[in-house]
């Protein structure tokens, strides 16, 4: 989760929420606006708290409201409206120092008049953030870099799209959702963070190549094999010997006598294959086990009591008629 802390107000809202012993009050001004760069703090562009003149302070504290104290932003000329803190009380009376992001959100120039009203937010638990372009997935760890970001928040609105300053450059992020509503405190809170796909995402395309494409003849090529040439000339003993119980017969992979090892053969192709896929030959009610498990009754080669039976005998060895061994 994240924690976002205040800068210059610690604390949590306590049961009284912002407003303490006293009765309710209302802390309701309009300040002309101006970025925070004309006051040489450009750190606050990195987040959303603003900087107030010294009599909002004395005004905020005659109306017993406890920190962290929030405020909502509006732009009196537009319906546009937003969520923050405060950082300080240094401002030249009259104005008000906003992070630049946060004018562009609002709609605010120069010099503009912005409200400024003290509100009260729940702690937030859940908040989905988009990136605006695929261009933040390339930096490394996008996830822990947002999370480091939203250190510095003192709140996320919806439809709010921050800016991240990362490696000298600026990535905008929506604020798509927030739980448990549309605007919540992220100061102390333990904060779910989820993201949506880039706005400019698209999925990979599957590549399809058309019929007659380079692609494809490479394939067919593939497919093509050579048919392997027969050497011509009379072979000796070329004809394969077999025993008696139908076993293989084990042969020496290479002899002297005999020259260079000959190609396997198909049927020992076969094998190899049985024996990496045994389910290439499965039968229908199940696989048929030759041999018992190993150490079953440590007596499965003996006819003792309780010993694997012998295997049955493979039905239709040859296939044809019988040979007659002579």
């Amino acid at each position: 989760g994240v924690g976002g802390g205040g800068a210059a107000f610690g604390g949590g809202m306590g049961d009284g929420g912002f407003f303490g012993g006293g009765g309710p009050g209302r802390f309701d001004h309009q300040y002309q606006a101006f970025p925070v760069a004309c006051t040489g703090k450009e750190d606050l562009e990195k987040g959303n708290k603003i900087i107030l003149p010294q009599s909002a302070l004395d005004h905020l504290a005659r109306l017993n409201i406890s920190y962290p104290m929030l405020f909502e932003v509006s732009n009196p000329g537009a319906a546009r409206r937003t969520h923050c803190g405060v950082q300080e009380f240094s401002a030249e009376e009259g104005m008000c120092y906003l992070p630049y992001w946060m004018m562009c959100n609002l709609l605010l120039q120069e010099g503009d008049l912005v409200k400024i009203t003290n509100t009260s937010l729940p702690k937030g638990t859940f908040v989905k953030l988009q990136p605006v372009s695929s261009e933040f997935l390339d930096i490394h760890n996008p996830r822990a870099v947002l999370e480091n970001s939203l250190r510095n928040f003192a709140t996320l609105t919806v439809g709010d799209c921050i800016v991240i300053d990362y490696n000298s450059r600026k990535y905008e992020i929506e604020i798509v959702e927030c739980k448990p509503a549309k605007a919540i405190s992220i100061i102390e809170a333990d904060v779910n963070v989820d993201f949506a796909p880039p706005k400019d995402y698209k999925e990979p395309e599957r590549q399809t190549a058309p019929s007659g494409s380079n692609f494809a003849s490479k394939e067919e090529a593939e497919e093509i094999e050579p048919e392997p040439v027969e050497e011509k000339g009379p072979k000796l003993f070329g004809g394969a010997g077999q025993r008696v119980d139908g076993k293989a017969l084990k042969t020496p992979q290479a002899s002297p006598s005999l020259g260079p090892t000959p190609s396997p053969s198909v049927e020992e192709e076969e094998k190899k294959l049985d024996l990496k896929m045994p389910w290439r030959k499965r039968l229908r009610k199940g696989v048929k086990r030759v041999d018992a498990p190993y150490g079953f009754n440590m007596g499965h080669m003996s006819a003792q009591k309780g010993a694997a039976p012998l295997p049955k005998p493979v039905e239709d060895l040859w296939g044809g008629s019988s040979n007659v061994l002579q």
